[in-house]
């Protein structure tokens, strides 16, 4: 694999949290190609997308153009289905899941996971970045 230099601008206090790194290249690498990983920079379903100015809001991955914030709940996804909500109105209702209380989030994922039956469950992803981390150094 060929290595690309590339400079970074640090301030102060990002700089004494840089030096923490044993190895900052591989970090931000590593935090880059998670990123990458967590959010779809496509749209998800284009026709979709192409038909209704918005894409559908219980594909997984969710489109992170058409819902940065996170994905809409149920309810909604229904009501706006029927012709209840507009699309602008469907991607206020959704509450960035920063905002949520741990009971709320809890809750949020099972029911998503019921939904959406071809989401991965988050402890594979939390493993296959362990394993990339470990893989890193050997």
């Amino acid at each position: 694999m060929s290595r690309i230099i590339k400079t970074v601008s640090l301030d102060a206090r990002s700089d004494e949290i840089a030096s923490k790194k044993p190895n900052f290249s591989a970090w931000v690498r590593n935090q880059l190609l998670k990123d990458d990983e967590e959010f779809q920079n496509s749209h998800v379903t284009l026709a979709v997308f192409r038909e209704k100015g918005i894409c559908n809001p219980s594909a997984a991955p969710r489109c992170n153009i058409c819902f940065p914030h996170g994905r809409p709940t149920l309810p909604n996804i229904k009501k706006w289905n029927q012709g209840l909500l507009s699309n602008s109105q469907l991607v206020e209702t959704v509450v960035p899941l920063q905002k949520m209380s741990a009971a709320n989030k809890a809750a949020y994922e099972k029911v998503l996971q019921e939904a959406v039956p071809g989401l991965q469950p988050k402890q594979r992803k939390y493993l296959r970045r362990s394993l990339a981390y470990i893989w890193a150094f050997i």
